[in-house]
């Protein structure tokens, strides 16, 4: 293994030395526009030698085993192996998946023969006697066919197909979504997991259909809303957007949702939820879903399921999983589909905690060589008594080439033309030239610890991770060019954009026949009127305020265009995208292309490290492994020795609590700020982050705690009614963080009396006062930078 290991380096260093000779044009690590010309063409040329493999080895079955060199097809023995027959339908999945990647390169003459090939391979009325997820299928194939269909429709785009073209991806995306659609047929709306394309469910076990998740459930709503807007069929998106509601109408108090439950009871079988598996495309698709199709409702989903989790569920580095009825913490794991949550961040907007959390998924990358399907951030329970060490802090542990580590690198880079995310591109990109590269296409890892490979090639490797790799390195790509809002990406990493014109002809056209599914509608409508379940939205609030503030009792066209001003006054105005993918930021000359903000002005950049050293463990393989972020080549042309410094860890304690945690906000509360002061209206709902500081501590800040603080308080200072200290204090506190987000050092805070002190408050007076400078005391100590006002 250490030979092994030993060669792939050696492999590196002849790249640097090719790169070199090769060309005079640039040098590397330099990032000018040659060199990533050169990454973009090298990625280019690892897609096609894996699509070809594909076509040589795989089609038409639905993959290829990259070490093997033969088909993977479904398992026709074992209706029950899941990982396999969920994804594998054998509709050529890996062909369809590939269809808009061929349509990113800009090769025409490839995507037409793609295009007519699926033509000839995928039968015209999908009548195929396969049970298949419809979540899976709705992602890849739906996604793919529907994407695929705008590029050769579009004269925009450099694959435009024109009359050549007879629209048969469109009819086939049609006939599937047909096919898959009866699964929304349930007693609440909400769809079952799996479904046979010839049969529906007659030959399904009732456990294969009678447990579903919140991204399966909720997410197809998007591929289906942009079939309707293409077929002016509105049958599609009104099915799944009232399976999206309702998915959402599962949530609880805390505005926190469930990953798993029974799709035709609505009982929930795990009070879990977090960011990653089983309910990462949830809060994707309300946010792009908002993008996509100016839906303001879909944005306060987002922004109310995003708040939560930051009141909950956020660290520093990750979010937690958590219980949706306490917000506790369930399990110790992070898994690697979360790695997705970072690029939903720099859409909305949160570029600064995108970064922070991103970190993690590269921290991770360093010392295992890709992202584990499931790792332990903190040690076994059992540590006394078990050494830790990597077996057991690596839950699952394979490594599958997901793409969303890559994926949130893009997005991150587009939002910040941050160096520091080409030269994580460029070590991916040299990884799967050697690490993962085999005879027939590119292979994960089956076990991080031990180095060894699985020979499989999912679709996303060439439908995702290749993909956000190659636009990654594409400056000039039409994507980033488009003036054209309504645009992004699927969960998928299919392309799919919105013209005036398509939404004009849509709202135009657009119809639906008093069919089976308008008469399902209808009824779970009239049930959903006489018996809700689960909390109000935050339409309903907002409702419910404006009744109270009219004083009207009945919804009226006034009261609805009133509540339409109001949504639209808290539509959040960070939902302004630049190129369909990335926010407009403020200027900073900081953000140029020839400076690297992490690497030179993040002095947390090694936190992490230090933080989860027990757990952050190297396999044996990995042991002379060099870090993406010091990788020398990159580190010595870009740090600046200046400003480039680590900060102390803090040697304080922080704990966080809330007032009132039965009765949260569903959006932030918004302080007013002059200066360095933050006036807080409300401090109840809020989650509070207070570090305990005493002389000669290192704060959370990094700086050294002064004894000179302490020696300035007085007695007097306390309130000795309420305390009864009579001598200064030996530590206090400090607010450094509210609802997830830290302050800059230095901030005071003000709140409102009445909200902590009033008839109305929460009932905390054996917790709560404040002394005659009126700052706030808890349990008697002083924060001292939070003032009662």
């Amino acid at each position: 293994m250490v030979l092994v290991e030993n060669v792939v380096y050696l492999f590196h260093l002849l790249q640097i030395v090719r790169l070199c000779l090769a060309s005079e044009r640039f040098t590397p690590f330099s990032f000018n526009r040659y060199e990533l010309e050169d990454y973009k063409n090298e990625v280019r040329d690892l897609f096609y030698f894996a699509f070809d493999s594909y076509l040589t080895h795989g089609y038409p079955y639905d993959e290829v085993k990259p070490i093997s060199c033969v088909p993977k097809t479904r398992n026709f023995t074992h209706e029950h192996d899941l990982i396999t027959n969920d994804v594998l339908g054998n509709f050529t999945t890996t062909l369809v998946d590939s269809l808009s990647t061929i349509a990113i390169l800009g090769d025409v003459d490839r995507f037409a023969e793609a295009v007519e090939l699926v033509d000839k391979t995928i039968p015209a009325d999908f009548s195929l006697d396969v049970t298949i997820q419809v979540f899976e299928t709705t992602i890849r194939i739906l996604g793919g066919l529907i994407s695929a269909h705008l590029y050769a429709t579009d004269p925009t785009k450099k694959v435009y197909l024109g009359p050549s073209y007879n629209n048969h991806l469109l009819t086939k995306a049609k006939v599937l979504a047909d096919r898959l659609l009866p699964s929304y047929l349930t007693r609440t709306g909400i769809p079952v997991p799996r479904i046979n394309l010839r049969s529906q469910f007659q030959k399904i076990d009732y456990m294969l259909v009678s447990e579903n998740n919140a991204a399966a459930a909720a997410s197809p709503m998007l591929e289906f809303t942009m079939l309707s807007y293409l077929t002016h069929d509105d049958k599609y998106r009104e099915v799944t957007a009232y399976a999206f509601k309702k998915t959402w109408d599962l949530r609880s108090e805390l505005n926190l949702l469930s990953m798993s439950f029974n799709p035709d009871t609505m009982e929930i079988y795990h009070p879990m939820t977090g960011t990653g598996a089983s309910i990462d495309s949830f809060f994707e698709y309300a946010l792009k879903g908002s993008i996509l199709f100016d839906d303001s409702e879909l944005y306060q989903i987002w922004a109310e399921s995003y708040y939560a989790l930051s009141i909950h569920a956020k660290a520093d580095w990750f979010f937690y999983n958590v219980n949706t009825q306490s917000g506790e913490m369930i399990t110790p794991w992070i898994d690697s589909l979360s790695a997705f949550f970072p690029g939903s961040q720099v859409l909305d907007g949160d570029v600064a905690d995108a970064e922070m959390k991103h970190l993690m998924f590269l921290k991770l990358w360093n010392t295992y060589g890709g992202i584990p399907e499931r790792w332990l951030f903190s040690p076994p329970r059992d540590r006394g008594r078990t050494p830790v060490n990597v077996s057991n802090t690596v839950q699952l542990g394979w490594y599958a080439l997901r793409p969303e580590f890559v994926e949130s690198t893009y997005f991150l880079y587009r939002a910040t033309k941050d160096v520091f995310y080409l030269n994580i591109g460029w070590h991916i990109l040299q990884d799967l030239k050697t690490r993962f590269k085999f005879e027939c296409g590119f292979a994960g890892l089956q076990n991080v610890i031990t180095g060894e490979h699985q020979d499989r090639m999912e679709s996303f490797v060439l439908g995702e991770t290749l993909k956000y790799l190659y636009l990654l390195f594409d400056e000039s790509n039409e994507l980033h060019k488009s003036s054209q809002r309504n645009q992004i990406f699927s969960t998928e990493a299919h392309p799919m954009w919105l013209t005036p014109k398509m939404k004009e002809q849509y709202n135009r056209n657009k119809f639906m026949d008093h069919d089976i599914y308008f008469t399902h509608l209808e009824h779970l409508k009239k049930l959903s009127a006489t018996r809700r379940k689960g909390p109000p939205s935050f339409q309903d609030k907002v409702l419910g305020l404006l009744k109270l503030t009219l004083g009207v009792e009945n919804t009226d066209e006034e009261l609805d265009d009133e509540l339409s001003k109001t949504l639209a006054a808290v539509h959040h105005p960070r939902h302004t995208i630049m190129h369909g993918t990335c926010p407009v930021l403020p200027k900073d000359k900081k953000l140029t292309f020839y400076h690297s903000r992490l690497l030179n002005d993040f002095p947390q950049l090694f936190r992490i490290d230090h933080n989860y050293a027990a757990t952050l463990i190297k396999p044996k393989w990995r042991q002379n492994a060099q870090h993406i972020e010091t990788f020398p080549d990159f580190y010595y042309r870009w740090y600046d020795r200046r400003t480039s410094v680590s900060q102390p860890a803090p040697l304080t304690a922080s704990f966080e609590f809330m007032l009132d945690s039965k009765h949260t906000h569903p959006l932030p509360v918004k302080p007013t700020k002059q200066g360095n002061v933050y006036y807080f209206p409300t401090l109840h709902g809020c989650k509070l982050r207070v570090e305990r500081i005493m002389p000669g501590l290192i704060d959370t800040y990094g700086d050294y705690i002064s004894p000179k603080i302490f020696k300035s308080l007085c007695p007097e200072d306390l309130n000795p009614g309420a305390c009864g200290f009579v001598q200064p204090p030996q530590e206090l506190l400090i607010m450094v963080a509210i609802d997830g987000k830290q302050f800059p050092k230095d901030s005071i805070f003000v709140t409102d009396y009445d909200d902590l002190f009033g008839p109305h408050a929460a009932d905390m007076n054996d917790i709560l006062s404040y002394n005659k400078k009126r700052q706030l005391l808890i349990n008697c100590n002083i924060v001292a930078n939070v003032y009662v006002g």
